[in-house]
């Protein structure tokens, strides 16, 4: 009971952040106009992916050794800015950004928050870890309905700056003392296994949004704004619930002294229940939403299009299993490996959208045919990710 009550918490933060935008994402997308949705959809797909760039892995390596940001707090803001200039520099290249200098501060606070988030997460500081998480969707959504409601960038820009001094004077109250030398291994000894979660993650990060940031830089609103109103609707429910298994389990995983391959295989098992029953709901939810919000009756809603969302999600909820153990016990060999697989898969899946895009296959069927990829491309990711959680046991044995 009382391990129950902790992170209470940290879970109504995750709820009431993830909530925050579920009801965002459908407001936008039921009240605006196509042009808006998708210029959303953008700011949001890059920010996840280009800011997520920043961090090069190393809020993973944290669950690692908790105590390794005393020592890489000045290189980490160094490769923030210089990845920032980058980011925004190719964005700027492609999309009419309403403000370059604020996308750059968007790009930088938002890794700044995503790295004090992995601090606070790998030393079990559930709660200051939601609120770096979740705190700062919680003030866009205020801002957006109190403030102004279309100039989004903002909007964002100013949210996570808020957020980032709230965390950093935290962390200066939490960090005063910084460990010697000999309680912590040196930066260098990490920098491999940090580069090889940053390229797991940034597969990971455009897997989740890759797709809306192709189709935006490509200019298609209609694909990027229904793509982006059925997830919207049909996957919250059920990412939401697998993405706080996720962020507490990684942590207590590495506090166990022992793990063997029933304890993965009865993750892995409840996962697929879990799965199952949340996409049910999941389904139920969403046809009412499309109805009360969109007014589209059931014999209008796009059911395939429903089915790949659905599939999408129950897969990447039982891929959860072996990414944490892979991410948590995996060895660096492990680790690279699975990165180049995934991201020979990632390219494969974003050339197989670019296709479609340059094809004069009709919108409404390139809409369903890339739900489908995206649905493959997942598939893909949880049968190397699963291949290769299986071996970390095998090297147990040995």
């Amino acid at each position: 009971m009382n391990k129950i009550l902790q992170i209470l918490p940290s879970l109504a933060l995750y709820g009431l952040g993830l909530a925050s935008f579920f009801f965002l994402d459908i407001y936008i997308s039921t009240s605006f106009d196509k042009e808006f949705v998708s210029q959303w959809a953008f700011y949001k797909s890059s920010v996840f992916i280009l800011g997520g760039f920043c961090i090069l892995g190393f809020d993973q390596v944290m669950v690692r050794e908790p105590n390794l940001h005393f020592f890489i707090k000045k290189k980490f803001i160094f490769q923030s800015l210089l990845i920032s200039v980058l980011g925004t520099s190719l964005v700027w290249f492609f999309y009419p950004l309403e403000n370059i200098w604020m996308f750059f501060i968007v790009l930088n606070v938002f890794s700044i928050t995503v790295f004090l988030s992995g601090i606070y997460r790998a030393n079990q500081k559930f709660t200051i870890a939601q609120l770096a998480t979740n705190g700062w969707k919680i003030i866009v959504v205020v801002l957006f309905f109190i403030v102004a409601k279309k100039n989004m960038l903002n909007i964002l820009g100013i949210s996570l700056a808020l957020m980032s001094l709230i965390l950093i004077l935290l962390y200066a109250k939490c960090y005063k003392k910084k460990p010697s030398r000999n309680e912590v291994l040196n930066y260098g000894d990490y920098r491999k296994t940090g580069i090889a979660f940053f390229l797991h993650n940034m597969t990971l990060t455009s897997a989740v949004y890759g797709e809306q940031f192709i189709i935006n830089l490509y200019g298609n609103e209609y694909i990027s704004s229904e793509l982006f109103t059925y997830f919207a609707i049909f996957s919250p429910i059920i990412l939401s619930a697998n993405g706080f298994i996720g962020f507490v389990m990684g942590p207590k995983l590495r506090a166990v002294k022992k793990v063997v391959l029933a304890d993965y295989k009865s993750l892995q098992l409840k996962l697929v229940v879990f799965a199952i029953v949340m996409s049910a709901i999941s389904f139920v939810v969403g046809i009412f939403l499309l109805d009360k919000f969109k007014n589209t009756p059931f014999d209008q809603v796009n059911i395939l299009l429903v089915i790949s969302v659905l599939m999408c999600c129950i897969i990447r909820t039982i891929y959860t299993a072996s990414s944490l153990y892979l991410g948590v016990f995996g060895s660096n060999s492990f680790l690279y490996k699975t990165a180049g697989l995934n991201w020979a898969v990632l390219v494969g899946y974003i050339l197989l959208v670019l296709i479609g895009l340059i094809s004069n296959i009709p919108v409404e069927t390139l809409v369903i045919v890339i739900a489908i990829l995206t649905t493959l491309h997942w598939l893909s990711r949880l049968i190397i990710s699963h291949s290769y959680a299986i071996k970390v046991f095998d090297d147990e044995k040995n």
